[in-house]
């Protein structure tokens, strides 16, 4: 049984090498779905993403100084390699936050423009009675966080919502992504 997790705990830290090496082919095709870049967005930095790729492959050799059930080595070795494909998949997204020819990529989100299907923010934001307070205490639309964030209806996700920096930069990715939908 020891082999068995000894093994597999390679072909997890092989499995994330793997990962690693796929990266700049991500981008790479990333690039090239997206189009030319209209409107670049604020770009976090997040330590996240160093922290991630330091601890999961650890996670998974100090499995071999510790008994556990066969099952609880592949869920933890499962564990770190699909926390190292998220941060890639982040790391690449954040990294290209903006408004593209063909997609929008915001929050660590891709959105491509053929599956935005409405903005349904747009229809009830510049109606009076939808800023007043509300009677149970709940926050009006009138709350600077509504006026930085925008909700929008997709094909594949179905109602998400997304936040940028500043209202600005809220109303110059509507302007363009307004003509998409």
């Amino acid at each position: 049984m020891k082999t068995f997790i000894f093994y597999f705990s390679i072909v997890a830290l092989v499995a994330m090498v793997l990962i690693l090496a796929t990266l700049p082919l991500r981008i790479k095709k990333l690039t090239k779905k997206m189009g030319t870049c209209l409107l670049p967005l604020s770009r976090k930095k997040s330590m996240l993403f160093v922290a991630v790729l330091c601890f999961a492959p650890l996670m998974i050799i100090f499995q071999w100084f510790r008994e556990f059930q066969p099952y609880i080595h592949i869920i933890l070795s499962a564990t770190a390699v699909l926390a190292i494909e998220i941060v890639i998949r982040e790391q690449v997204y954040d990294a290209r936050s903006g408004v593209y020819e063909n997609a929008l990529i915001v929050d660590g989100r891709l959105l491509l423009k053929e599956d935005i299907i409405a903005l349904p923010t747009l229809e009830y934001e510049n109606d009076p009675e939808a800023f007043d307070e509300s009677e149970d205490g709940t926050p009006s639309l009138s709350d600077p966080a509504y006026k930085k964030a925008l909700k929008i209806v997709t094909d594949k996700s179905g109602v998400i919502f997304v936040g940028f920096e500043s209202e600005e930069e809220r109303n110059k990715t509507v302007e363009i992504i307004k003509n998409w939908v």
